[in-house]
């Protein structure tokens, strides 16, 4: 009987190199809102349901060619808690280094105008340590539901070995430049949410960790660690489904509950768990931004990488003692806090093999409320003494589509590429279209 292949097939036409800000004015042309239009960004979370379960891991490594290592893990630990299953030592030592590492490339890739030599370097030791987990292409292959696919090798880890102390010269030069660049204010306006990010069980930052972690904007703890399974009475999304979702805290409602992911969050919700980062965490706590502390994680991530080699459980041990069953209905929720924040992934399962329901939350939904009011701020700014309500200066909108760094090639385009598309509505004026798209200028 000849194999039987699958095709989705997505019925949007999505400009993954271009962006829309839409900016409301007021009647005086003034602007009154902004937000980043995620509409032509379809969810593919519904196309799980109806999927058989032991198909899930090839199918969502492959939903974000920006991500997929975080959508990777995120995915096999929702199964995990589906199946009931619990990691080997080693299953999770190999995870952590394939997701370290996996953060250490793409951080270096955002920081390559910092200092293009040592991201050059770190993108290369990051591409070596996922090797080294068992993923050497873009999309990873190294977890299953109760571990990983094989421990790694003493030869690569050897090699590893060789290289961390560069890395991590590389990662501290980067982050000391991203750190100069930062002045107090550089994060735009302060957010009033609180900050969302994993934690170890001690509450301190752990990007694969168990635990969730709350902290309001004036420093007090909120959540100080959920498991997974509390996720559902922890976040609800007000537009359940949408592209913008609008997820919010339960325990405090729409309006007050909104949260944001990512860097800064992670820096912000606990004390870095290794030495050197955390001594950079402490001078960027005094007003750096998104990018100082994208540097500092890099840090963090070469000196837990470095960690990792000196545990036996890597190159020994068992790498997966479960045989993965799902004959029981029931709700898995697995989660990763990735370079761009958390990512969690919920499914629900029959008990007869079968995906019935998925919910995909990405850093960009999370971070959607955020970036709009980094937005409002940069068009209110650069709309002074401006007549007529018109949006000026597109490189401060492009400063906080950077800052929140949304799930798109465009984030990490240079200054004044970004092609960000910019609609302004109402007001006494026309609506107007602008660009900053490359030669719009």
């Amino acid at each position: 009987m000849a194999a039987v292949s699958q095709r989705w097939v997505l019925d949007e036409i999505v400009d993954a190199f271009g962006a829309t800000v839409l900016v409301e004015r007021d009647a005086d042309g003034r602007p009154a809102a902004a937000r980043f239009d995620l509409t032509g960004l379809p969810r593919v979370d519904s196309m799980l349901a109806g999927q058989p379960v032991a198909t899930v891991p090839a199918l969502v490594e492959r939903l974000c060619g920006i991500c997929p290592v975080a959508h990777h893990l995120a995915g096999v630990r929702a199964l995990d808690a589906l199946a009931g299953a619990h990691p080997t030592p080693t299953g999770v030592a190999v995870r952590s280094l394939l997701h370290h590492g996996a953060s250490i490339q793409t951080h270096a890739a955002r920081l390559a105008t910092v200092n293009p030599q040592a991201a050059a370097t770190l993108r290369t030791f990051g591409r070596a340590v996922c090797g080294a987990a068992g993923s050497p292409g873009h999309f990873p292959a190294t977890a299953v539901v109760g571990g990983v696919v094989a421990v790694v090798a003493a030869s690569a880890r050897d090699a590893l070995a060789t290289q961390a102390a560069v890395a991590l010269d590389a990662a501290v030069t980067l982050a000391r430049h991203a750190l100069a660049r930062s002045t107090a204010g550089s994060g735009g306006p302060q957010f009033a949410g609180a900050d969302v990010a994993l934690a170890g069980d001690g509450g301190r930052p752990d990007l694969l960790g168990q635990r969730l972690r709350v902290v309001a904007a004036d420093g007090s703890v909120l959540e100080p660690g959920a498991l997974p399974g509390a996720w559902d009475d922890l976040v609800a999304e007000s537009v359940p489904g949408a592209p913008a979702p609008r997820p919010y805290l339960v325990a405090l409602g729409p309006q007050a509950g909104r949260y944001r992911v990512g860097p800064v969050s992670q820096l912000r919700t606990g004390e870095l768990t290794t030495p050197v980062a955390a001594a950079m965490q402490a001078q960027w706590a005094a007003g750096g931004g998104a990018a100082a502390a994208r540097a500092v994680l890099t840090v963090h991530c070469v000196e837990v990488v470095a960690r990792l080699l000196d545990d036996e459980a890597l190159t020994s041990g068992t790498p997966c003692e479960t045989q993965a069953r799902f004959d029981r209905p029931g709700v898995g929720v697995g989660w990763a806090d990735g370079p761009r924040g958390l990512l969690v992934h919920r499914y629900l399962t029959d008990g007869q093999g079968m995906l019935t329901a998925a919910v995909i939350l990405t850093p960009t939904a999370q971070n959607e409320q955020w970036l709009a009011e980094l937005l409002l701020d940069a068009a209110a700014g650069a709309n002074t003494g401006v007549p007529d309500g018109v949006v000026a200066g597109q490189a401060g909108l492009e400063d906080a589509v950077r800052e929140a760094d949304p799930c798109l090639p465009v984030a990490s385009a240079p200054p004044g590429a970004m092609g960000l598309r910019v609609q302004t509505v109402g007001g006494s004026a026309d609506p107007q279209p602008l660009s900053s798209e490359p030669g719009s200028h």
